[in-house]
């Protein structure tokens, strides 16, 4: 999926620096950039961007304020990245909603990671995953996931009533693109955690549990004919590997038993 952006920057090196290492990311679409808060602030309700980078100083200005005049405008701010040499100010930000401090120069790996909170980010605000093909764009709302298998370098997506979608993407590709409500258990596997019904850490495993879609057929004749038919449900047992265990342990068993 596509997101629009924007720079906020009065350094011109930075500027460039910044737009040399988004170049390989290419479901990012740049609409513009910003020398001021004035400008950035217009830019911003022009462009309406998904997501803003921004530099902390801007001259004598501030990029906090720039923050707090775009909250007179946005009952939900755009996702922030803010840019800095300056780690001092990475508790202000904390404080003031933004998502991610990069440090300046830019690193790659480091770049990366922010965009890799983007995307959770931007997921935790959908309801569903689009993923498209030469045949189009594929629509997949995240409570019909039931768990995601990688074949390689592909995944089959297992959903609801029996049904499954092959896609052309790794399992660490949909993994960034999902919400944490999916949870990895094993390099192969990827999980709703809705559809967990037990967890085995001795034995390794996870019970899925969810209906087919498939009409079970009572064929008690004292049933009532309202009792007569009903979703079967199905169990999947999914493993969980051995350097995952802790993750499923701290991802699901948040509440100690009393």
């Amino acid at each position: 999926m596509n997101h629009n952006y924007i720079i906020i920057e009065d350094q011109k090196g930075a500027l460039e620096n910044l737009q040399i290492a988004l170049e390989p990311h290419t479901n990012l679409v740049f609409k513009g950039t910003a020398e001021n808060i004035k400008e950035g602030l217009s830019l911003c309700l022009k462009q309406k961007p998904n997501l803003i980078f921004l530099d902390v100083e801007l001259g004598q200005e501030i990029g906090f304020d720039l923050i707090n005049e775009l909250r007179l405008f946005y009952n939900t701010l755009p996702f922030i990245i803010m840019t800095t040499a300056h780690d001092h100010y990475a508790k202000q930000a904390v404080n003031n909603d933004v998502l991610y401090f990069l440090s300046k120069p830019i690193d790659n790996d480091e770049l990366q990671k922010a965009l890799t909170k983007f995307e959770k980010a931007q997921a935790e605000q959908r309801n569903h995953l689009v993923i498209k093909d030469k045949n189009g764009h594929t629509l997949m709302h995240y409570e019909d996931i039931i768990y995601i298998e990688a074949q390689s370098n592909y995944c089959d997506i297992h959903l609801k009533f029996g049904k499954k979608n092959t896609v052309s993407k790794t399992l660490k590709e949909l993994e960034n693109l999902l919400p944490n409500t999916f949870l990895r258990t094993h390099k192969s596997y990827l999980v709703n955690t809705i559809y967990i019904e037990k967890v085995n850490t001795t034995q390794k495993q996870i019970t899925l549990n969810t209906k087919t879609g498939v009409i079970e057929v009572s064929i008690d004749a004292h049933t009532k004919i309202e009792e007569q038919l009903k979703l079967k449900a199905t169990e999947t047992i999914i493993p969980i590997g051995e350097s995952y265990i802790e993750l499923v342990k701290n991802a699901l068993f948040i509440y100690k038993t009393v």
